[in-house]
């Protein structure tokens, strides 16, 4: 009797199955692989661009309780449901690159839905980058004309005159530091000889002391050559005195809830040059050098955010280099001011502040006369549409006067400027400008001043700009000659 080995039957039995499911295996992957390749290979252009650009891709699901409903995913979350957990993580993580790999600061829309351009031309510069500061320099040269008529007597010249300006701002998390400084300098090239120097830097410092409480610390220089319509200018000088003028100040704001305070000390000093007459004559002009030192208060009370009422008092000090000048009058004086207004601050649409008050010069020589003034005071700044600003300010002085007999004069200016943009490189500007003091107190007739300019700057390039600019000043004054000087001048800007 023949006896068969139950193994080999067995083997038999289970080699189809075993078959069969290499057969899947080996089917499926291929398939796999096959649709892969199909996906990729696809010479589709619509799925191509949707390849290329994934932040287009989008995965849609299927809602199981209801087939016929398809949504939208995300396609940095997005997964394939019933996919295996490590290509899902995987997934994860090459979405998580793409979305790091996407622009995440957006441009900010413009206000009234205009499209923007990728690039601002009349957008300030980007600067020099100095460390934490950043640096602003404009460099210019133009070409002027000047015609000076006094009386019946004109002069006219031509000049060249060199300008620069530059702002160094902090880029500090707390305080900062801005610098800013201007100068022109003229080289006549035919005519009158005034080639007047004129510049200026300002410097403030901000302390975030506290929450509530901010420091400010300013210092000042400038130096320009005294203007001939000024009361005090030398009459029939080729030259006025150069005047420098030194400034300091310090002061501190706190808040208390609905009431804000202020407290602060400024410190000027002004130093005046040589005057020369027509004739060669030096005129020394020394005994107007003086100082002046002020101690101010401010208080004011919230009543929304937008407006704040406030009442602001200042006690100061005149003190004169020389004990008497050259006409022998003390000009020593004490200096007193009160005035009350109310500062608003609408947003950048409209803010500024308008105050009224009193004013008094006392001289510590009893033969002139004390100046006392009511004063009006006040500055706004408003843009009533995107392209538009206007500036506008009042200002009264107490101006002291060189004089025999003489105490001096109140000055009340009037000023305003409006810049437009007129196309997209083009802006103008229009300026005017009234100064009137007034002699009420002596036997001196009272002075005008009016002044006019207009202006306009193509931006040829974000580092260059032409302007050409015009302005207009007349002097009125009884018992002297009327005064009025034109000038025009066309230049070129560099910026940074």
């Amino acid at each position: 009797m023949t006896t068969h080995s139950p193994a080999p039957d067995l083997a038999l039995r289970r080699l189809p199955a075993a078959l069969l499911a290499v057969q899947i295996c080996v089917f499926g992957v291929a398939g796999q692989a096959l649709a892969q390749s199909a996906t990729v290979n696809n010479t589709n252009p619509s799925n191509q661009s949707t390849l290329l650009d994934p932040a287009r891709t989008k995965l849609r699901t299927a809602n199981k309780s209801d087939p016929n409903t398809v949504e939208d995913a995300d396609p940095d979350t997005a997964t394939t449901p019933g996919a295996d957990p490590a290509e899902n993580d995987e997934a994860a993580l090459d979405a998580a690159a793409l979305k790091e790999m996407r622009r995440q600061n957006e441009r900010e829309p413009s206000v009234d839905g205009l499209p923007t351009r990728l690039r601002d031309e009349n957008q300030p510069t980007s600067g020099i980058p100095l460390g934490s500061f950043t640096f602003r320099p404009t460099i210019s040269e133009s070409l002027g004309m000047e015609r000076t008529k006094t009386g019946k007597k004109a002069t006219e010249r031509t000049f060249l005159q060199t300008g620069f300006k530059g702002s160094l701002v902090s880029d500090w998390s707390l305080h900062q530091l801005k610098i800013d400084t201007e100068g022109t300098w003229q080289k006549t090239l035919s005519g009158t000889k005034s080639d007047d120097p004129v510049g200026r830097v300002d410097a403030e410092l901000r302390l975030d002391l506290m929450n509530d409480t901010v420091a400010r610390l300013r210092a000042g220089y400038s130096l320009q050559r005294e203007d001939i319509s000024d009361p005090n200018a030398v009459s029939n000088a080729s030259n006025q005195a150069l005047v420098s003028t030194y400034t300091a100040s310090a002061e501190v704001t706190h808040d208390l809830g609905l009431i804000r305070g202020t407290a602060g000390i400024d410190f000027a000093r002004e130093t005046y040059g040589e005057a020369m007459l027509e004739s060669g004559t030096v005129i020394d002009q020394s005994d107007r050098n003086n100082n002046e030192a002020t101690l101010r208060g401010r208080i004011g009370y919230e009543l929304s955010p937008a407006l704040i009422p406030f009442l602001q008092a200042s006690y100061g000090k005149a003190i004169y280099d020389n004990e008497k000048d050259a006409t022998g009058y003390v000009r020593d004086a004490t200096l007193y001011a009160l005035k009350a207004g109310v500062a608003g601050d609408f947003g950048d649409k409209l803010r500024g502040e308008l105050s009224t008050g009193y004013a008094l010069a006392e001289f510590d020589d009893s033969r002139l006369k004390a100046i006392d003034a009511w004063t009006i005071d006040g500055n706004v700044a408003w843009s009533p549409q995107r392209g538009t600003d206007v500036a506008a300010g009042l200002k009264t002085e107490i101006e002291p006067s060189t004089a025999a007999g003489a105490s001096g004069s109140t000055a009340y200016t009037a000023d305003a400027a409006l810049t437009q943009v007129i196309i997209e490189q083009l802006s103008g500007r229009l300026s005017t400008s009234l100064i009137w003091r007034d002699y009420a107190q002596q036997n001196v007739p009272n002075q005008t001043v009016y002044n006019a300019g207009a202006g306009l700057t193509w931006g040829v390039a974000r580092s260059i700009d032409l302007t050409a600019d015009v302005a207009w000043e007349r002097t009125l004054q009884e018992k002297t000659p009327n005064q009025n000087v034109m000038t025009g001048m066309i230049g070129i800007a560099l910026k940074r």
